[in-house]
């Protein structure tokens, strides 16, 4: 890494997490702070929670808002500036996946992350809850999240059927079949028979939704049915059945998904 004075680094970081292979930091820049020119050994994503950060890469000034999101590939030089009151969420993204792309994607250009696309704006949301609220399946829909992504900044091509690829339906069917189990976003890609890469954008692109994002839904989903279907069992047992780690947070997603508790709605299924 580039030499620095230490004074030009001012943010401090207010939370730390490591979920699997990613490492999330959280930080908080209260006054104006300024890195030289440096680099990082790593693929790095920041998301601008608050205020404003802008990033030097050669003669090229970059602006990102709150909202936005910045991804700098390994080694690359650069210079940061955080505006007063800034707060970021910073990501160390494993190697492996940026080395797949650059292996299989090396001839593509890249073009900034738009922040108002609406599957870029639901992935900033995911990654930040899956900080806050990681568990089991929490490595598996970072990798889908990032994976597309990083799809989108490298512009690559998918599907441009007005249908949807046969293997669609397939995916959906193995997830179903498959949510108790845990699941890898390779192994997935292999079941379909196509790359991990594609699997995310694709779908994303043909559901209007992350894979991600559908793997949430789903165990919100399956605990629905159960509660639906008469099942006897106490909340925390439906909630383990449909893969949450507890009962609060089983609670807390089917609230949120349909507007009353799970324990009022087992209660209401019964009457």
């Amino acid at each position: 890494m580039a030499n620095s004075n230490a004074q030009d680094w001012l943010g401090k970081a207010v939370s730390r997490k490591a979920v699997s292979h990613f490492i999330f930091v959280q930080h908080f820049y209260p006054r104006l702070s300024e890195r030289h020119k440096h680099t990082h050994p790593w693929l790095h994503l920041s998301i601008v929670q608050r205020g404003l950060y802008a990033r030097s890469l050669g003669k090229k000034i970059s602006h990102y808002r709150a909202g936005t999101m910045a991804l700098l590939a390994t080694d690359e030089s650069h210079i940061d500036s955080y505006a007063p009151g800034t707060k970021c969420l910073h990501m160390v993204i494993p190697s492996h996946l940026e080395t797949r792309l650059i292996l299989d994607f090396a001839s593509r250009s890249r073009t900034p992350l738009t922040p108002v696309h609406p599957i870029n704006v639901e992935c900033s949301v995911a990654l930040y809850r899956e900080f806050k609220q990681p568990d089991s399946h929490s490595p598996f829909v970072i990798e889908a999240v990032l994976l597309d992504l990083m799809s989108r900044e490298l512009g690559l091509a998918v599907e441009r059927s007005r249908f949807r690829p046969p293997w669609i339906r397939t995916v959906l069917q193995y997830l179903d079949e498959t949510y108790d189990q845990p699941w890898s976003l390779t192994d997935v890609a292999r079941e379909m028979g196509v790359h991990p890469v594609y699997l995310c954008r694709a779908f994303s692109e043909h559901l209007g939704m992350t894979l991600g994002q559908y793997v949430r839904k789903l165990r919100v989903l399956r605990g629905w049915q159960l509660l639906s279907i008469g099942n006897d069992g106490r909340i925390a047992e439906i909630a383990n059945e449909s893969g949450f780690a507890d009962e609060s947070h089983f609670s807390r997603e089917f609230r949120k998904a349909y507007g009353i508790p799970p324990r009022r709605y087992s209660q209401i299924v019964k009457h």
